[in-house]
């Protein structure tokens, strides 16, 4: 099976976890391997942790070699709805403490409810936005999936948004493989553009650990000479953001 016959517009990427290494994290994915392949792999999410007291085991040695091979990296985080933004941003970035966060793009991971409102989980979105929206100056990608947006967040409620969604064809019986699913991926009521689709979720794995991966599109096209170095020209920090950095004092 071709997996490369459709979307072929459209940049490609991969999502890791610890999960795409074996479970006694000797064997990981090989990421000069992930270099080599065809179609170029031009971007890479990777699970930076979960709420506040899970950080991947596998992330730092993930983000240490996608900045070695040039990629364009966005580090994602899950959200839990019931606990303290606060507390999981503060989480989030003490995972990235030391990394420059202009050349990283934070996603927030949205496909928890625990048992919670569609106001309490809004509300808790929210607050996390505002938390990296003053730590780094933009806002972070939100990945989800339209079904999931559309029956436990009220996207009016939310600031204007990049997404990342999810939508694929239904699983394939170990050990065969499904193909991707075709862009654009369905956007929720109320969002008006996608900029990466999930389009697999069994596609074959890259790098030579584990059988399965996750296939990504980011919606850019090699006619728009899309390029992971500029990945965050059109999300540089806001004027307000610059300005507080330029006036902090330095610490003693």
């Amino acid at each position: 099976m071709d997996y490369f016959n459709v979307n072929q517009q459209f940049a490609f990427g991969i999502d890791l976890s610890v999960y795409n290494g074996s479970a006694d994290g000797k064997r990981k994915p090989d990421f000069d391997r992930i270099a080599a392949h065809q179609p170029r792999v031009e971007f890479i999410a990777l699970r930076a942790g979960q709420s506040w007291g899970y950080r991947d085991p596998a992330f730092a040695f993930y983000l240490q070699e996608a900045k070695r091979i040039g990629l364009c990296v966005l580090p994602y985080h899950v959200v839990f709805p019931a606990e303290s933004a606060a507390r999981q941003m503060d989480a989030f970035l003490g995972i990235l403490e030391g990394e420059d966060l202009n050349r990283l793009r934070l996603v927030l991971d949205m496909e928890l409810e625990h048992g919670q409102s569609r106001r309490r989980i809004t509300d808790t979105l929210n607050a996390c936005l505002d938390i990296l929206l003053e730590e780094t100056g933009r806002y972070p990608i939100v990945y989800s999936r339209a079904s999931w947006v559309d029956q436990y967040l009220a996207a009016v409620d939310l600031p204007e948004l990049d997404w990342w969604l999810a939508q694929y064809y239904a699983r394939r019986a170990y050990p065969s493989f499904t193909p991707e699913y075709p862009c654009p991926p369905r956007l929720p009521k109320g969002v008006a553009r996608w900029l990466i689709h999930q389009t697999a979720e069994r596609a074959p794995a890259i790098g030579g650990s584990g059988w399965y991966m996750d296939y990504n599109r980011w919606a850019g096209t090699r006619e728009d000479r899309w390029n992971p170095r500029r990945c965050f020209a059109r999300w540089m920090p806001n004027p307000a953001y610059v300005r507080r950095q330029k006036t902090k004092k330095p610490t003693s």
